[in-house]
């Protein structure tokens, strides 16, 4: 009886922890930007079941993140010859040779936009609904040079099909091609499309926010709002935290700043991206730089979130911060 028993505890706990690492769920962690905590799951996972393709795809992407660039193109290549008949698969092949190009010289990136093309086509052949992949497509007409296929009327045309496959996607890449022509009104005009299709989509309005940030002049209320609804959407996820960080610390409002920091440290303490935002601001401003200082220290007391501002880029933020200080001691004779 007892042996009994204590098989079918084994066994429910074997099926807890299946589920618990379920692929759905590092998934679901990628898409909010969670990667140290899909990180956790797909490494466990890997080290269950190595041949494991789907794993292989998430840890490349994982992996990516964060900046390696040894491991992820030869985990990706591992779930293609796993499973090659997965669209995705091949296309994270395709972004891994994509990242490679950007620190390679044109003859191996010549070499390198030949395979990103092949693979991208094959993921599409699979799965010609694979949004994604078009997505990366339009990139490489986009930013390619025209010797290895570059073309920014395709460029256009691949967003175009886009939007015809996925309305959201599209739009949003439609915005991306607008605001790097600086075409802004055209971009927002995207993004608030994108804004009223249902359902609500975080990315869209964190977009809006951002263009508006970046606008010259800004405008900050209408940030502000994006961003706040965003945040009604998803208190879990950074980045209209951050965006909320970045318009506070350029108004001066050090009490609404301390608030979203606050907030956001709760809500997502693994990502202390929206610390960076506020003291990158405060340093540009040249206001309250010993604050700017604390935030870059808070922002290095821990590793960074996937794909967020590098420990390297933080540490020179910091260099700058003190030497800015060292500048204003030595002209007034008193800290500030």
């Amino acid at each position: 009886m007892l042996r009994a028993s204590t098989t079918r505890i084994a066994l429910a706990a074997l099926i807890v922890r299946g589920c618990l690492a379920a692929p759905a769920e590092p998934e679901r962690l990628i898409e909010a930007g969670h990667w140290k905590r899909a990180r956790v799951l797909v490494e466990a996972r890997i080290a269950e079941a190595p041949a494991d393709p789907l794993a292989n795809f998430l840890l490349s992407q994982v992996r990516n993140a964060f900046g390696d660039r040894d491991s992820p193109l030869p985990l990706a290549e591992k779930a293609v010859a796993l499973d090659g008949r997965t669209a995705r698969y091949h296309r994270q092949v395709a972004e891994c040779l994509g990242v490679m190009a950007q620190h390679s010289n044109p003859i191996q990136q010549v070499l390198l936009a030949r395979r990103f093309r092949s693979e991208i086509d094959r993921a599409l052949a699979l799965d010609p609904r694979d949004a994604q992949a078009r997505r990366d497509l339009m990139e490489f007409y986009l930013l390619a040079p025209a010797i290895v296929g570059g073309d920014s009327r395709r460029a256009t045309e691949t967003a175009a099909r886009l939007r015809e496959v996925d309305p959201l996607a599209g739009l949003l890449a439609q915005a991306r091609l607008a605001d790097y022509r600086k075409r802004t009104a055209d971009a927002e005009a995207c993004l608030r499309r994108a804004a009223e299709i249902q359902p609500p989509s975080y990315r869209a309005r964190v977009d809006l926010a951002g263009l508006f940030v970046a606008g010259v002049p800004p405008r900050f209320d209408d940030a502000r709002r994006s961003a706040a609804d965003a945040l009604a959407l998803d208190a879990g996820r950074v980045d209209a935290y951050a965006i909320l960080a970045d318009i506070h610390a350029a108004r001066g409002d050090l009490a609404a700043l301390d608030a979203v920091l606050d907030a956001a440290a709760r809500a997502v303490p693994d990502d202390l991206t929206p610390f960076y935002r506020a003291a990158l601001r405060l340093l540009a401003s040249g206001r309250d730089l010993p604050r700017a200082e604390g935030y870059l220290r808070t922002y290095l007391a821990q590793p960074p979130e996937g794909n967020a501002p590098s420990a390297a880029d933080a540490r020179a933020q910091l260099a700058q911060v003190l030497e800015k200080r060292r500048r204003t001691v030595a002209q007034s004779g008193r800290p500030r």
